[in-house]
């Protein structure tokens, strides 16, 4: 991505590249966990419809891998995308009536994330539509892209994650309060659904909509500090982790906090005109939420679940792993800014490239690692 390759479009490469991300990694892994969950719960849950959306998910992602990357939006690829969307539709409908009677706290904040999941599918209609009249509706297209990308970034991902999340801290005996639970939920909830907002700042419109988009981040940010709180005060139950896991759990908190801070900052007209105008300060936020965020959070889980043993190569494997990703995200933040300050950083790509290189021998090492 870093350079044009001889026979791709650059352009297809990025759709095929984000497609796969989002569902053939992170909402793979989402449902893998969920469905592991409710396999464990005392209620009794036929799982093989799961074990169906897992399937049908996989198809849906290596055909949009494969599609998008040759044709970008064209019937094939809108075909496999509509097959991962109705995924995400049935996935939120069995969670909804499975889950009826489980009470546990992290079940409203799974709940969630799939009902913001079926949410984003708005906006990727809004892209199958906009795409081929990109000129002429130039500004729906890109209200599209940010409905999409909030509702999955935002809601999928980071109440999944919270949920997920709650489940590994009820195992090792952290129980939330219901009061405190709920709290951060509505209040988080809250910041999501309105929080498209700070995505679409860069329209014009009438100052009474700044202030009430910068009270919903100031909202979500609350929520976000008192949960960190929680796990603060908590943290010496999580002592027993593994070097690794402490780290990777501390670069997670450390990129979820970061990112309700960057959108309170968002709100700020002269910030938010500037970070909506760079490409660079763009994908850098994305990829502080998805590799530095999400990404290592599943990497985390897999671990707390022990479905690895744990030996040298596997810790190597992910040591490496998080310094291409926090690489990856310094470089990115550094380009944005010398970008602002009008100074050249004419290495930045080759860092990147570096960075890339980095995750993807991690990658290789932790499946080598399994195998042992």
């Amino acid at each position: 991505m870093a350079f044009s390759l001889p026979g791709f479009d650059h352009k297809y490469m990025q759709e095929s590249h984000s497609h796969f991300a989002f569902y053939g990694w992170v909402a793979a892994c989402i449902y893998f966990f969920v469905t592991d969950y409710l396999d464990k719960s005392p209620t009794k849950i036929n799982l093989s419809k799961y074990q169906f959306l897992m399937f049908t998910n996989q198809i849906g992602s290596y055909g949009m891998l494969i599609s998008f990357l040759f044709g970008g939006y064209f019937w094939l690829s809108i075909v496999f995308s509509a097959i991962s969307l109705l995924t995400g539709f049935a996935f939120f409908i069995f969670l909804w009536f499975d889950t009826k009677t489980i009470q546990e706290t992290e079940i409203i904040w799974l709940r969630a994330g799939a009902f913001f999941a079926t949410l984003s599918s708005v906006g990727i209609f809004g892209l199958a539509y906009f795409s081929s009249k990109k000129e002429e509706f130039e500004v729906l297209f890109r209200a599209s892209t940010y409905f999409y990308l909030h509702y999955q970034y935002n809601g999928f991902f980071l109440f999944s994650c919270v949920g997920l999340f709650l489940i590994s801290l009820k195992n090792r005996g952290i129980i939330i309060p219901e009061k405190l639970n709920r709290s951060i939920f509505y209040l988080l909830f809250i910041g999501c659904f309105f929080g498209y907002g700070l995505s679409i700042l860069w329209i014009d419109m009438p100052g009474v909509f700044n202030v009430f988009f910068a009270i919903i981040s100031l909202i979500q940010l609350f929520g976000a500090f008192q949960l960190c709180i929680f796990v603060w005060q908590n943290r010496n139950k999580l002592s027993k982790h593994f070097l690794i896991q402490k780290i990777l759990l501390t670069i997670v908190g450390f990129a979820f906090l970061l990112k309700f801070i960057l959108q309170a900052t968002s709100a700020i007209p002269f910030l938010g005109a500037y970070a909506f105008n760079s490409i660079t300060i763009v994908i850098a936020y994305l990829h502080l939420i998805l590799l530095m965020g999400v990404s290592l959070f599943i990497i985390w889980k897999m671990l707390d679940l022990e479905y690895f043993k744990m030996n040298r190569l596997l810790i190597i494997s992910v040591f490496v792993l998080v310094f291409g990703v926090v690489l990856n995200e310094i470089i990115l933040i550094l380009a944005g800014i010398s970008s602002f300050f009008l100074i050249p950083f004419l290495n930045s790509v080759y860092w990147l490239i570096f960075a890339s290189v980095s995750i993807m021998v991690s990658i290789g090492l932790f499946f080598k690692s399994i195998k042992m």
